[in-house]
């Protein structure tokens, strides 16, 4: 379920989206995609040092919603009013659904935020097999692994104008972290 969320995301998110870009000085919103393992939380962790911005943990608002989509979207609305929403925020695993997407829309609007840039960070699937031995069995990450790709595919066909920037996952995250701040300066 969690990479079929992270497939998904990135078209559905830039395709709501699409019609405010970044603007210096008004607040920078960042989306992380990618399959299990491939580094979202330690560029998070990089982008909220650097930026001076808070990250928003998808899945930890999903376990607190239990399932229930509109206490999800009042949790992430919450957590954007709390945070220093004219800095912008860094997203993980959020949004998953184009309801979601359109929420996100919805909220950006209101604090008067730029578009996310959605970033995919992209790693082999025997990477990822590497990252992630011993955190979870073999089929399971197995079935991960083929649904992000199934999905991300299948959304890539559907939204084909996304605006998504596909990073080379497999290295250091240093070097992962360099090319994502690259792309953030040139993209403002």
């Amino acid at each position: 379920m969690l990479s079929r969320r992270l497939a998904v995301l990135p078209l559905i998110l830039a395709s709501a989206l699409s019609v405010f870009p970044q603007a210096p000085g008004k607040g920078l919103v960042i989306v992380l995609i990618g399959p299990p393992g491939s580094g979202k939380t330690t560029q998070a962790r990089f982008l909220r040092e650097k930026y001076g911005i808070p990250t928003l943990a998808g899945n930890q608002l999903r376990r607190k919603a239990a399932g229930d989509p509109e206490k999800l979207n009042a949790l992430l609305r919450q957590q954007i009013q709390k945070a220093d929403a004219k800095k912008g925020f860094v997203l993980d695993g959020y949004p998953s659904t184009r309801a979601e997407a359109d929420f996100l829309a919805k909220l950006v609007t209101e604090a008067n935020l730029p578009a996310p840039i959605v970033i995919q960070l992209d790693v082999p699937d025997e990477e990822v097999r590497r990252r992630m031995k011993g955190k979870e069995d073999a089929a399971s990450l197995d079935e991960r692994i083929a649904t992000y790709h199934r999905e991300l595919e299948l959304a890539r066909s559907y939204y084909p104008q996304a605006d998504i920037w596909t990073i080379i996952g497999n290295r250091s995250p240093q070097k992962v972290f360099e090319t994502i701040v690259t792309l953030i300066q040139d993209r403002k």
